[in-house]
Order: structure tokens, then C-alpha cells, then sequence
């Protein structure tokens, strides 16, 4: 065994292989842990599959599931009609808007 200083080499060494596993475990359950937060928050808005489609092309994506979790919706009057209008929580600006069968997306 090498020393220098008091120190034993081979006992560094292992120090450091510690702290770098401990160092991409972290990092690998961070990358795991916020798209299931995302994903979670997304289920707790209660969206039926057809109202997480936010362009109207007759799908929802995985990433329109995702932006899910950052929108809210409400009711509004239009005209005669009750409609639901679903809104971005960054900004407050209207995404899209269902009035019966007639949906307004906002460009």
C-alpha cells in the first residue's frame, strides 16, 4: 500500500468510486422520479383521454398527456352557450375552448 502524507492511496480511491456511484444514482433517480411527477400531476386534473387533446387531431399524445398537468379549465358564457374553456396556468391564456360539439383551438 502507497501512503503519502498519511493518506493510503488505494483508501482514496475507493472514496471516490463511492461518491461518483452515489453521484449517478442520484442523478439516474432524478431523471426517473420528475417525469412521473409531471405524469402524476397530469392524472390528479382528472382529463378524460379526448379532452387531453389539445390540437383536436383526433389523438393524444404522450406530450399532450405531459402539458396536461399545466392546464386548468372553467366555465364561460359565449354567446348563449355554457362553454368550457381550458386555460394554461403559467399565463391564464385560453388553450382551448368546447361549446357542445363545436371546439375553438387558439392558434
Amino acid at each position: 500500500m502507497l501512503y503519502a502524507c498519511g493518506v493510503r492511496y488505494g483508501y482514496r480511491l475507493r472514496e471516490l468510486k463511492k461518491t461518483f456511484l452515489f453521484l449517478v444514482l442520484g442523478v439516474m433517480a432524478l431523471l426517473l422520479v420528475y417525469p412521473a411527477y409531471i405524469a402524476l400531476g397530469a392524472l390528479a386534473r382528472g382529463y378524460d383521454w379526448r379532452e387531453m387533446d389539445w390540437n383536436s387531431d383526433g389523438r393524444t399524445t404522450l406530450s399532450e398527456f405531459l402539458s396536461s398537468a399545466d392546464i386548468a379549465k372553467r366555465s364561460i358564457k359565449r354567446g348563449q352557450d355554457v362553454c368550457w374553456e381550458y386555460y394554461a396556468l403559467k399565463d391564464g391564456l385560453p388553450v382551448r375552448t368546447d361549446c357542445g360539439l363545436r371546439v375553438f383551438i387558439r392558434p
